[in-house]
């Protein structure tokens, strides 16, 4: 009996190892962190000559390997295929990478799972053996180097589909085509050259179907580097400007090797190999302040105090004046010492909020966010915050609480404004600091431009310079402490002054209050409004009715103070179409389109571009005073001068990338462009009429507005 069992046994052996022999996908290298192995499409390979495989990876989430062209740093995959037999020659395919920004780092690759589809063409037709050593690079916090060695037999039986080739299918779509089947081509290619330092490539590109998101990834000669595109697409969004930051490159290498360029948009892409031409030019038309870039780092940090010093007389102070008033009030009658106490722990509420600015900026930054001055003001949350502290001050000088409310909460939220509190005054230069700070100023500009373009330590410096500059004022009277005598003793007028000081802050609220209902709608808007009074009624009760009720309305106006600062959280953004989120048309100012300026200007015509938002404050009133007067608006209707305006109420990328593009990070922000400057000149924060007349000069040759 057992000796009739030894050829079936036998068979079940010599089987097993046939079928891993000729198997579709060779053996799993594992280690900790990533698995590889090599797949095939088919079981057998027939008659065929080419024959699809692949690489297979599977990494740990947040482990990541690189793209043929990894960036700023990484390594791709090399493969050898000494010992294969059968084998003419090895193509692979590289499917579209993500672009990952770390640090300022840009780099390119692949999460989680990729297929990497490799052609190989066979010698003749028949069977064929793989054998493959593979280096490549996995990297998450840090850098793992891994080598493995693969072998893959195929048969020469039937033509045969395996069980991989689906998958292989999938990744093998996701390789960018050289064709227009996606309906994506590029229009042209400028290389902006600066002598040898510093280079631009601007790449226009169009596409049948409307762009969601496009992005271009560059490879060119050796020693090459190229950074994140900005990107500014089109009204219709069929066409998209691209603008890549180059080192590494001169014309002669460029006309001699070209470039190879993949354009990204979701699931579409296109590679092609573009030859660009030249423009011996200035990057940025440097003739307007805001634009200087190559000063050093002193020059750049005395340019943020005057610009923080110069914001303490900005329009922007207005929301904040009442706060200001009440804190130097508050020292008034107080001994030397108390009075630079109080001064100085203003001041160091100053610097302290634009230490944290500064540091959730850096953290923007490093998620390879946009960033830019004034961004909280695009928060609902923050803007909610705000109004719930500024209610809770107005309430306190209309008398109706004076002590710490008594739960934990309430003492965060609520500021207790009499008695000689260093935490008080801190608070109040915290809070005057931050609502101050949702429009530019001259110097400022090219402060910010300069520090967010830069480093930790650089946006740090910067931002801690713009502190002490706006403290300045509180820095004096701390130094000078006698200058605080010539304030009024306290008396019974200080209480007409609270509670004008008091209807100040309401009118305050009542300004974020607009702003949150452009972000939320105005339905959203009167709830945080409507909670906001009824905080003031319980405490209002809590002071003049009922006893009880005020030993208990701490917990109940803590419960609505958070209520209404997370509100937005809960009710959720208003529905708005992009355009309506980029474009403003009123008063004979049109949609903002970057794609048309250049193509205006050279027909003739002088353009005019306004970024502004709601909670500007200076831009506001630049409208008010010159932009919408009627010598311009006649000036826009006519048609000599076309006005584009863009919104920067809500966060958007475009308008984002837009001032980046002319090394600003915050409004107002407005250029005019013409025949004579068609690069754009940058107008001062502060507009006038004169001002404007002078630019319009400049870009026109000598053109006169209508009148």
């Amino acid at each position: 009996m057992k000796k009739k069992l030894i050829p079936f046994f036998a068979l079940i052996f010599l089987y097993f190892p046939m079928d891993q022999a000729y198997s579709a996908s060779s053996e799993w290298q594992r280690e900790e962190q990533v698995a590889v192995r090599l797949i095939s499409a088919f079981d057998s390979v027939g008659g065929v000559k080419s024959v699809p495989f692949g690489l297979h990876f599977k990494l740990q989430h947040g482990w990541k390997i690189y793209w043929r062209s990894p960036g700023d740093a990484g390594l791709p995959p090399r493969l050898r295929w000494n010992g294969s037999s059968n084998i003419e020659s090895v193509t692979i395919r590289w499917p579209i990478p993500q672009r990952f920004s770390v640090l300022g780092l840009q780099t390119l690759g692949y999460l989680d799972e990729v297929v990497l589809p490799i052609d190989i063409k066979l010698i003749e037709p028949g069977a064929a053996t793989l054998k493959l050593q593979l280096e490549y690079l996995i990297c998450e916090k840090i850098c793992i180097p891994y080598v493995a060695a693969f072998e893959l037999q195929l048969p020469a039986g039937k033509l045969k589909l395996s069980e991989h080739s689906n998958l292989l299918g999938r990744y093998r779509a996701k390789v960018p085509r050289n064709d227009d089947i996606y309906g994506l081509s590029f229009e042209s290619a400028i290389v902006r050259m600066n002598g040898e330092k510093k280079h631009e490539i601007t790449f226009l590109a169009r596409a049948k179907d409307a762009f969601t998101m496009p992005d271009v990834f560059i490879e060119g000669p050796a020693g090459s580097f190229f950074g994140k595109p900005k990107v500014m697409v089109s009204q219709d969004e069929k066409t998209a400007e691209l603008r890549v930051e180059a080192g590494g490159i001169s014309r002669s290498n460029l006309e001699k090797d070209g470039l190879v360029v993949t354009l990204v948009d979701g699931n579409r892409s296109i590679e092609a190999k573009l030859h660009p031409n030249f423009k011996l030019t200035k990057i940025k038309d440097t003739t307007s302040a805001g634009q200087e870039s190559d000063f050093g780092l002193l020059i750049i940090a005395i340019f943020a105090l005057i610009g923080g010093l110069i914001l303490n007389v900005m329009p922007c102070v207005l929301p904040v004046l009442s706060i200001k008033i009440l804190g130097i009030l508050g020292n008034a009658g107080k001994d030397t010492r108390a009075v630079r106490l109080g001064f100085l722990a203003s001041a160091a509420g100053i610097i302290f909020s634009f230490v944290i600015l500064a540091a959730g900026l850096m953290l923007v930054k490093a998620s390879g966010n946009s960033i830019g001055w004034g961004i909280q003001f695009q928060q609902p949350v923050f803007l909610s915050f705000l109004c719930v502290v500024l209610g809770l001050f107005a309430c306190n000088l209309f008398g109706m609480f004076e002590v710490r409310l008594p739960s934990r909460i309430g003492n965060l939220v609520s500021i207790r404004l009499q008695g000689d509190s260093f935490t008080k005054n801190f608070l109040i230069g915290a809070l005057a600091a931050l609502v101050a700070t949702p429009c530019s100023a001259p110097f400022l500009g090219t402060a910010i431009g300069f520090a967010l373009s830069q480093g930790w330590f650089e946006i740090l410096l910067i931002f801690v310079f713009l502190g002490i500059g706006l403290a300045f004022p509180y820095l004096v009277v701390a130094v000078f402490p006698g200058m605080a005598s010539v304030l009024p003793r306290p008396g019974s007028w200080m209480i007409l002054v609270k509670y004008f000081l008091g209807f100040v802050l309401l009118a305050t609220v009542t300004w974020l209050l607009f702003i949150i209902a452009n972000l939320i709608g105005a339905a959203g808007a009167a709830v945080l409004g409507a909670l906001i009074f009824t905080m003031g009624v319980f405490l209002a009760l809590g002071k003049t009715w009922s006893p009880a009720l005020g030993r208990s309305s701490g917990a109940i106006v803590s419960i609505i103070c958070l209520t209404a600062i997370f509100l937005p959280t809960i009710w959720g953004p208003v529905t708005r179409s992009n355009k309506d989120g980029i474009y403003s048309a009123t008063k004979g100012w049109g949609a903002f389109n970057t794609m048309k300026i250049q193509k205006l200007v050279a027909e003739g015509k002088t353009v005019l571009v306004d970024v502004t938002a709601d909670w500007c404050i200076t831009c506001q009133l630049n409208k008010r005073l010159v932009l919408d007067s009627r010598e311009v608006v006649t000036a826009l209707r006519s048609g000599s001068v076309i006005g584009m305006r863009a919104d920067w109420t809500r966060p958007n990328d475009a308008i984002s990338r837009y001032l980046e593009s002319f090394g600003r990070y915050g409004i107002p922000f407005n250029v005019i462009y013409g025949p004579a400057k068609p690069n754009g000149v940058v107008l001062p924060e502060l507009l006038t009429n004169n001002s404007l007349k002078e630019v319009f000069d400049q870009v026109i040759k000598g053109g006169k507005m209508a009148n």
